[in-house]
């Protein structure tokens, strides 16, 4: 084994609405323009250190772009916290976790809460550890810890990925008695865990990538708790609409300990780990250089280029679509941990199949975090050298930008584009068709600014958004009016999960988008009709005249007879609103209604200006109030929604509160 008493050594896809063109104007905060540096090459370089060193812990990047770092290791189990200021490159304490944890799994919510799960931990009665079946929520807003739903088994080396429709699942690990199959879905809306189907074969220390098309892709692993028996080469997928496991290509190479990186073409990359012997061997290892490739329209894998050996690494994908991978070990020959801790690094690059070497990091780090910051550089923090845990942490700067601030470097921009308004990475020909656009301006910092204002606004526009991310906030509108005291019928913790799930696989122009929208579409609106909320409002008593009228009425639209005839028809020769299916395809229509469309437009896009950029709401700090909301409304709307003229994208994207998401 690893040593696990030393706790286990560490667009074309893209069509627009531009006809509209529609308006909007600016925020008047502080208008920045481009500003070039020098072009500098890659470099590794020390931030501030952790107040307390540790390896085996968590690391998440928080939607104000701080990253939290979580429990872990070193001697004992931390239930300490720290956060990362990335404007400041200092970190401070923030609340402990209610359970010492380790080799835990940490996830954030689309509500900005970050869940952890399981992991290894001390027992308050006596010096031993065991694996805890405890999970815990972490809120930004009062940097405290509450105690959630616990797992139904307690498990370690598991892994957890957020689901399109906004769960959590939790995949293998062990025990430390056996290894796992079994799987759990947490429901953020209930702190409820529940079983779903049961992999075809235990695992540990495995990965699990979210693929495009929603399926969840769990690759290699150990069967063995004590990683004592061979790793594997079995991969398997799940898919979150029918809770079932389904058996898909092998490894080349058996493998544990290593990275998988979903690339920007679909395609997921698998690098390094190793392989355990048998008692036959004497627990031989070998530490892998090689890398593999899965192509989920064929299931098969596939070797890629060679990188240097390396195991319990990090990967990182670069906005660039690189992949960073960075330290680890070279331990082959035994079970007992010896071998090189390694402080060099690696780039991919995807459109040739190759690595090639980068700077090196300025300490050898193993059983470390890694996390792609907002402003394009990689913060690693923590780990082991071997000879004790880490208390520094180093940002890598790629250095291709030739820009100050990396949101003015143009891939870098429309990517953020992409994750902000359709949450999603971008497809490759989307990212060039875009950039492009940008680029073809050369130096020409008029033709830059117009350029940059009409790429950003095309994405509210584009009939992507408009059919995942506008249908959610007209379900909204629809169904409950705007909020109290609010112009607005929806906040950006709800808007965030409901859009993401609506938009799940959805990449217009692609083969087959329209039937997994109108799928999408359907499968949101029943569930959402099944909320608490939607339910209290709309007893099945209502008869259909009632609820259509009711929706209507919410949504401050005046029908025509024929559309109000057509909602209400939904439901057939019923007296009541019991069917569900009849209630979604009513709601539909209702959402669908075209006066509904053209008169929420504005409202919508202002608000999606905060939520898009600033990642907010319009009333939050520095806010505080409504005022902004209601400025750059009506200034749309005295442009006739003319969002040029009125100047608002361009304001919310020079404003210093968007561009210091990304750096100074």
């Amino acid at each position: 084994m690893k040593n696990q008493s030393n706790y286990v050594r560490n667009f074309r896809g893209l069509i627009l609405a531009l006809t509209c063109l529609i308006t909007a104007d600016g925020l008047l905060l502080d208008q920045a323009s481009l500003v070039f540096a020098q072009t500098a090459g890659p470099s590794w370089t020390y931030t501030g250190n952790l107040n307390t060193a540790r390896f085996a812990h968590t690391a998440t990047l928080l939607l104000s772009g701080k990253v939290l770092v979580a429990g872990g290791a070193n001697g004992g189990i931390y239930n300490s916290a720290e956060l990362y200021d990335p404007t400041k490159g200092t970190w401070s304490v923030t609340g402990g976790l209610n359970v010492p944890r380790a080799y835990f799994t940490a996830t954030l919510l689309p509500n900005g809460k970050v869940l952890v799960a399981g992991g290894y931990t001390s027992s308050s009665s006596s010096s031993s550890s065991t694996p805890t079946n405890t999970a815990e929520l972490y809120d930004p807003a009062t940097g405290a810890w509450s105690l959630t739903g616990n797992l139904n088994i307690g498990r370690q080396f598991h892994t957890a990925t957020l689901l399109p429709n906004g769960k959590v699942l939790i995949v293998g690990g062990d025990n430390e008695s056996s290894t796992l199959n079994t799987a759990e879905l947490y429901d953020p809306e209930t702190g409820a865990w529940s079983a779903t189907g049961a992999l075809n074969q235990v695992r540990r220390s495995h990965t699990a990538t979210l693929l495009q098309n929603g399926k969840v892709l769990v690759a290699g692993g150990s069967d063995d708790y004590n990683d004592l028996l061979a790793s594997m080469t079995s991969t398997e997928l799940y898919d979150p609409n029918t809770g079932a496991w389904s058996v898909t290509g092998s490894l080349n190479t058996s493998r544990t300990f290593h990275t998988a990186t979903l690339l920007q073409n679909g395609k997921v990359l698998v690098a390094g780990g190793w392989g355990l012997g048998s008692y036959l061997t004497g627990y031989a290892t070998t530490v892998h250089n090689s890398a593999e490739l899965y192509d989920p329209a064929t299931g098969m894998w596939s070797y890629t280029g060679n990188l240097s050996r390396r195991d319990d690494h990090t990967a990182t994908l670069l906005a660039n679509g690189q992949v960073l991978v960075a330290g680890g070990g070279d331990f082959a020959g035994d079970n007992q941990g010896h071998g090189t801790y390694l402080n060099s690094a690696e780039l991919y690059e995807p459109a040739i199949g190759t690595w090639s070497s980068t700077a090196n990091l300025n300490t050898l780090r193993d059983g470390h975090t890694a996390t792609l910051l907002s402003n394009g550089k990689v913060l690693v923090v923590g780990g082991t050298d071997g000879r004790s845990a880490l208390s520094s942490a180093e940002l890598y700067d790629s250095g291709a930008s030739s820009v100050a601030n990396p949101i003015d470097d143009a891939q870098f921009f429309v990517r953020q584009q992409y994750l902000d308004f359709l949450n999603r990475e971008p497809d490759a020909d989307g990212l060039t068709f875009w950039t492009n656009q940008i680029t073809s301006c050369g130096i020409d910092t008029q033709c830059l600014e117009v350029k940059r204002i009409n790429t950003s606004a095309a994405y509210f526009l584009s009939i992507e958004f408009q059919n995942t991310g506008y249908f959610v906030y007209r379900i909204y509108k629809s169904s409950f009016g705007n909020l109290p005291d609010s112009p607005a019928p929806i906040k950006l913790s709800e808007f965030l999960p409901d859009a993401q799930q609506v938009g799940r696989g959805v990449i217009v122009g692609q083969a087959g988008w329209e039937t997994i929208l109108e799928s999408n579409k359907q499968t949101f609106a029943s569930q959402f009709m099944q909320r608490s909320r939607f339910a209290s409002a709309y007893p099945t008593s209502l008869s259909p005249a009632q609820f259509v009228d009711a929706l209507f009425a919410n949504a401050a639209v005046v029908p025509s007879t024929s559309d109000r005839a057509a909602a209400i028809n939904e439901f057939g020769p019923t007296a009541t609103t019991s069917d569900l299916a009849a209630g979604a395809r009513a709601l539909r229509r209702v959402v669908e209604n075209s006066i509904l469309a053209r008169q929420e437009f504005n409202r919508a896009f202002v608000l999606m200006q905060y939520f898009g950029y600033l990642r907010r709401n319009p009333n939050d700090a520095p806010d505080s109030n409504f005022n902004g909301y209601n400025f750059w409304l009506n200034k749309l709307n005295s442009f006739n929604g003319d969002f040029a003229q009125a100047e608002m994208v361009k304001a919310f994207i020079t404003s210093g509160e968007y561009r210091q998401r990304f750096g100074q």
